[in-house]
Order: structure tokens, then sequence, then C-alpha cells
């Protein structure tokens, strides 16, 4: 195993204590104060009292603007990453993908998004990022943007990254981050994180409790 690859694994897992943290205290507050269904234990955490996104502007693969409000409307899992990974984002997107496949069949009314969002903005342009997320599926979506941006939308995501200080655009680096599948409900919030290991099946079995869930909320 590469010194590189130690790193990201390292980051990893500190950005699933991050989450794990973010999440239990967010998720220990809004039970004591709200009342209604049981949050659904996963692999993972669930916020029952949402996250809100902070207000950024990113571009997507097609090099046009993307806003928080651009998630309103439907469920969304987001992984941040970058293309130039050697095997932790290629894996994670793999397993994307068949969610993705999985649930238009045994939930095909919902029709969740699925994102990529690069940490390395200095390499990831859009042209790059569209052939890199459609490798996987046809449908993905890419963001980048300004660092400043892309840090807005992470700090919320509870996603921490590092990029070496000596990169450049046609640099040859590792970057280590967080290793986490994050879930935006159709009102553009964040709901929940999934802390690895990031299988499809376990995935697919956890949104869908999620997505009944947080339905039955919507009455109470």
């Amino acid at each position: 195993m590469t010194r590189g690859i130690v790193f990201v694994l390292a980051l990893s897992i500190v950005g699933g204590i991050t989450a794990n943290m973010y999440l239990r205290e967010g998720r220990v507050a809004s039970e004591s104060a709200v009342i209604g269904p049981a949050v659904p234990d996963v692999g993972g955490l669930v916020l029952k009292e949402p996250r809100k996104l902070p207000s950024f502007t990113l571009l997507n693969a097609d090099a046009q603007v993307f806003r928080e409000t651009d998630f309103i409307g439907a469920w969304s899992f987001l992984y941040f990453g970058f293309t130039f990974c050697p095997d932790i984002c290629p894996t994670s997107l793999a397993e994307m993908a068949k969610i993705k496949r999985t649930l238009a069949l045994s939930l095909p009314e919902v029709k969740p998004e699925f994102y990529f969002v690069t940490v390395d903005p200095l390499r990831d342009t859009p042209d790059r990022i569209r052939d890199y997320v459609s490798f996987f599926d046809s449908s993905f979506r890419g963001l980048t943007g300004d660092v400043a941006e892309i840090d807005k939308l992470a700090d919320a995501a509870a996603v921490v990254y590092q990029v070496p200080d000596n990169a450049t655009a046609d640099g040859d680096y590792g970057v280590g981050h967080s290793s986490t599948i994050v879930l935006i409900d159709p009102y553009g919030d964040v709901r929940a994180i999934f802390t690895p290991p990031l299988q499809s099946p376990a995935l697919v079995d956890d949104f869908i409790l999620i997505e009944k869930w947080w339905s039955e909320t919507q009455y109470n």
C-alpha cells in the first residue's frame, strides 16, 4: 500500500469520526425536541432535524452555475473525491452506480440524483469531471468550483480533505479526503451521512428506510 493511499485512508477515518460526532450531536438535540417517527438505524447517522445548506455557487460538468437550491426537488447522493484518486473514489462511485440501478427497480417513483463533488478543483475541470463520472453512469453529475465555495458545501456535509500546499494544475499528487456518502433530502437539506464500508446492498436498504421515515414525518 503506497504512502498516498495510507494518507487517504487515514483522513477518511478522521472524516468518518467528524461526521459521526457532528451528526450524533445534531440527532441527540433534535430527538429531545421533536416528537415523531423514530429515526431509522442505518450504517451512518440520520438527522431528525435537517442541516441547512449555506448559499454557494459551483459549476456543474457543463460549466453551468449550480447553487444549493438546485438540490431541491429530489433526493441526492453526494460523494466528495477527486478524479485522480487511485482506488477509493472509483470504488465508491461504482457502488453509487449500483445503488442507482437497484433503486430504479425497487423504488422507481423516487428517482434520486447522484453527484460527484471534487475536492481537487485545480485539476478537476468541468470537462474532466464529465468524462470521469460518465464512466460510472451517464446520468451522474459532477460539481467543481472555487475552493471557498467547495468548502461551504463540504463543511455542511461534515467532509474533510487536504490538498498538498505545493499542488499545481499539472502536478502529480494525492488528496486526502473523507470517504462518506452524503444524503440530501428533497428540501435541499443534509439528512444523513453514510459512513464506510460503502456497500450498495446495505445503502439501498438504508435509503429505503430513510425515505419511508422521511415521508411519514411530512404528515406529523
